[in-house]
């Protein structure tokens, strides 16, 4: 059982996702061009945000009455994954590493979340592709996409990892985690966003969840004593589809809310 277990139902629910393929909903494209469609305003983001931090206390919680509690020391760990094999075709994971390799040390990538935390095989693959530190305490966190999946099931992937990181925040001590190895976890400025070419978001219209996102993490977040915020975001015109470090730290350095 994932740490994050029960939250797709909830997220399901508080996006009133019609019962579309298999579950959970919001994965599927045709829910992200329905609420492209819906016109009503999305409400109730800060009680569904506070109810799936609950889960992911219940879930832990559960793992540990259970016998289980062994989080590896690797989430959350500053590190840069260059090395790719030329046998791996993936144009995100070729993205992402060329991102790191050409914006600096500033950049990390691959950066597990959950893995050990209610069991030792559970949750090895849940990861933040990118994040970005500005100052010690400001941190982007980037769910990174070219044409895989659609822009709502990216953003609830890193909203997912941004509760993840609040949740790990308040339990440092009991997961054993190091504040010099896990900087991150220092974090009191919390960008959520997704990044992708301009052309991904053109099917879509998700202001409303992109705005109900932004307004409930601000509620949330006050809680923790945080700043929590989300964007959906779209690189610089200087991407082209290609590798080139030159054009790619321009289009990062150009990246610009979608509208």
């Amino acid at each position: 059982m994932s740490i994050l277990a029960g939250i797709p139902n909830l997220v399901d629910k508080w996006l009133i996702i019609p019962p579309k393929g298999q579950p959970p909903y919001y994965r599927h494209k045709s829910a992200a061009l329905v609420l492209s469609q819906r016109k009503i305003p999305i409400t109730g983001t800060c009680e569904f945000l506070q109810a799936s931090y609950s889960k992911i206390t219940k879930n832990w919680m559960n793992a540990r009455e259970a016998g289980y509690c062994n989080p590896s020391r690797e989430n959350w760990r500053w590190k840069r994954h260059l090395n790719i094999s030329e046998a791996n075709r993936s144009p995100e994971i070729r993205l992402e590493r060329a991102i790191v390799a050409a914006c600096g040390e500033n950049w990390s990538n691959q950066m597990p979340t959950a893995s050990g935390l209610v069991g030792p095989a559970v949750d090895k693959r849940a990861a933040v592709n990118l994040v970005y530190q500005e100052n010690p305490t400001s941190y982007s966190l980037v769910e990174l996409k070219v044409c895989s999946d659609n822009p709502l099931f990216a953003a609830i992937e890193i909203l997912m990892y941004g509760l993840l990181l609040v949740w790990s925040k308040e339990h440092v001590d009991e997961l054993g985690y190091d504040l010099e190895k896990q900087p991150v976890l220092n974090a009191e400025m919390i960008m959520l966003s997704t990044l992708a070419p301009a052309k991904y978001y053109s099917s879509y219209r998700l202001k409303n969840v992109g705005s109900s996102l932004c307004d409930g993490l601000t509620k949330f977040g006050k809680n923790f004593g945080l700043e929590l915020n989300f964007e959906f975001s779209k690189f610089g015109p200087a991407y082209d589809g290609g590798l080139n470090a030159d054009r790619l730290r321009e289009a990062i350095e150009t990246k610009r809310p979608v509208t």
